[in-house]
């Protein structure tokens, strides 16, 4: 019995980087790889968006940049999570601009810049209304009396996480708010990312745009002028069953759908131990041979079923298209059928199945 594949064409992702590129115009792209590029791998994935044109690097963790740096990444990366500590000192010795959200980083920075003999670059994470992490807005003008007497600080830029497009024009004006604070006290900031994947074509057209998932093809937008994206990830899965129900039958535990008389199920060798989201069934579909299925039945550890309709011909060891680019199977619209994200998605599915890179150079 063949497994379920999921392929990643780094092609792809070299035509997504440069589609970004050009929908940002003069604005810089940052490529995110961060949790392993959402399981895609790091490595190949931030060569091939450099290789496109991308100008810096996000990652999460320092343990991130390290893996990079050691398998010999030399581009610019920049955390978005504040460090402190042993990761302080690793991010200034790897060359790592790290983030910064209180007095005793700052002040730990400024003592390593003393030792090395050489400014050190940081960026001030702002929290503007999602209580992850940052310096909160209102507080912008405290915590920049506090730090702007450290010597050795490069104040390079700030940030912060937008929540969502219901929330994005408040919090674009408290991150303004909290800027204007930073420079006003003398934290130069000139460099400001606010935009990730989905804000980039929410109207934010202001500073470098860290896009992660629009790598891969997604957009996280309904918007008309969206870059013209590759589906970058393609997972498949063999049909290892098909019946038609001389009488109804239940499907699946529950047995909450229950197929008709004449209908024709095709089960298929993918389910949730494999990542595929048990909240696909009633609302996902998969393509087989040119087919759109409607995924139906409570969706199994290994198993997932899909209605046949009616003229179509489908047989064991035919190929299902779970993700890719036919109608209803890209990486938006199965994230949205199955009421996730599509970052959620791709991580569940590269852990589940594991991930076969094509296209490297």
């Amino acid at each position: 019995m063949i497994p379920p594949r999921f392929v990643l064409d780094l092609e792809a992702v070299r035509h997504n980087a440069a589609a970004w590129r050009a929908r940002l115009g003069d604005r810089e792209l940052w490529a995110v790889v961060k949790s392993d590029a959402y399981g895609c791998g790091a490595l190949d994935v931030a060569r091939a968006a450099l290789e496109s044109g991308a100008a810096r690097l996000v990652v999460f963790d320092i343990a991130e940049a390290q893996r990079l740096r050691t398998a010999g990444v030399r581009a610019p990366i920049v955390q978005v999570f504040a460090a402190r500590g042993d990761d302080l000192n690793t991010a200034i010795f790897l060359g790592v601009t790290p983030t910064v959200e209180d007095e005793s980083s700052v002040r730990a920075a400024s003592e390593l810049g003393d030792w090395r003999g050489k400014r050190i670059s940081v960026h001030v994470a702002i929290d503007s209304g999602t209580g992850w992490s940052g310096v909160p807005a209102a507080r912008a003008y405290e915590f920049a009396r506090s730090v702007r007497q450290f010597a050795g600080i490069t104040w390079e830029g700030a940030w912060t996480h937008i929540a969502g497009k219901d929330s994005m024009d408040g919090q674009m004006r408290a991150f303004a708010g909290a800027v204007a604070a930073l420079r006003a006290e003398g934290l130069a900031v000139p460099v400001v990312h606010i935009a990730s994947t989905g804000p980039a074509l929410w109207g934010r057209a202001t500073g470098a745009a860290r896009i992660g998932i629009g790598l891969f093809g997604a957009t996280l937008s309904d918007a008309d002028d969206k870059p013209a994206l590759r589906q970058a990830v393609d997972v498949r899965a063999n049909v290892i069953a098909v019946k038609t129900f001389e009488a109804a039958t239940p499907l699946g535990y529950g047995g909450e759908y229950v197929a008709e008389q004449g209908e024709t199920i095709a089960t298929l060798r993918i389910g949730y131990a494999d990542g595929l989201p048990k909240s696909l069934t009633g609302s996902g579909t998969v393509a087989i041979g040119g087919t759109r299925c409607a995924i139906v039945g409570a969706i199994g550890m290994n198993t997932t079923m899909a209605k046949v309709p009616a003229g179509a011909h489908v047989s064991p060891g035919d190929e299902a298209i779970v993700i890719g680019s036919p109608p209803g199977t890209t990486l938006d619209e199965v994230a949205a059928a199955a009421s996730t994200v599509p970052h959620q998605l791709l991580g569940a599915l590269a852990r589940g199945i594991g991930v076969r890179r094509i296209g490297a150079t």
